[in-house]
């Protein structure tokens, strides 16, 4: 399982909150993490394309848009197995961020 400090990891953790098209999610980790972590479109689009092929995440192309020369733009969300994954990181990520009590 991929944590949340990999691209992967980020862009399940964004995609909690709802679906999104790809500098959306982008824009939400650097957002999220308060601009220590920056994805990189050369690293979001192919992590996406990975969590697809996964099952993580799926994708379809919106409506197209006129600011975007009547392209579309392609969301994403996570499936069922993509949130369980998701939260399965966030509880690992918060356990390694505990403080270690002395003892």
């Amino acid at each position: 399982m991929d944590t949340p400090l990999t691209a992967k990891g980020a862009i399940l953790q964004a995609l909690v909150s709802g679906h999104a098209f790809g500098l959306e999610i982008i824009e939400r980790v650097a957002d999220r993490t308060r601009g220590k972590i920056r994805l990189h479109q050369g690293s979001a689009y192919p992590a996406l394309r990975a969590l697809e092929r996964e099952g993580l995440v799926r994708s379809w192309e919106g409506a197209p848009e006129e600011v975007r020369a009547g392209r579309p733009r392609r969301y994403y969300e996570l499936t069922a197995e993509g949130l369980r994954t998701a939260r399965g990181q966030r509880a690992v990520l918060l356990g390694f961020l505990r403080p270690v009590t002395a003892r």
